[in-house]
């Protein structure tokens, strides 16, 4: 059976960039790859995207396929590998948030950590993800679990 990435989780961020990853989070992260993982910016929500290692995976599999040199390949490889940051927990179970990815996400004081499945979590600055769900479900996005006839 896979674990996943569940729940939300609210920690707080020194002034070095230090959050302890939620220790659910960090038992995943060792038994699906030995602890690393990946964090890369997602400018589309604003947020922080935390990957695993079977992720990354998927994504230079996927990257394989595309012709070398080619426009889409380049902007995959840019993306996925240029602007991620490889991680580990220290033995208290924090990582130093990269102060690129704090500017973007706009984390200060506090980090909220959103699971999302088998292969994913996201690091959110708090309000402005409370604001996205507020917006979601006034825009009446429904899940795709949840629409009619499903």
């Amino acid at each position: 059976m896979m674990s996943r990435f569940t729940g939300i989780h609210l920690n707080k961020v020194d002034r070095k960039g230090r959050v302890s990853v939620p220790a659910a989070f960090r038992a995943i992260l060792e038994s699906q790859g030995g602890g690393l993982f990946y964090l890369k910016r997602n400018d589309a929500d604003g947020a922080i995207d935390g990957l695993t290692e079977a992720f990354m995976d998927d994504v230079q599999e996927r990257i394989d396929a595309l012709p070398i040199n080619s426009p889409e390949r380049d902007a995959a490889e840019d993306e996925y590998f240029a602007d991620s940051s490889e991680m580990r927990c220290d033995p208290d179970g924090r990582i130093i948030l990269p102060k690129v990815l704090l500017e973007l996400a706009g984390i200060d004081g506090q980090a909220m950590f959103v699971g999302k499945g088998s292969s994913r979590f996201q690091i959110w600055q708090p309000e402005t993800y409370e604001q996205r769900r507020a917006e979601r479900a006034a825009n009446g996005q429904p899940s795709i679990l949840h629409k009619a006839g499903t």
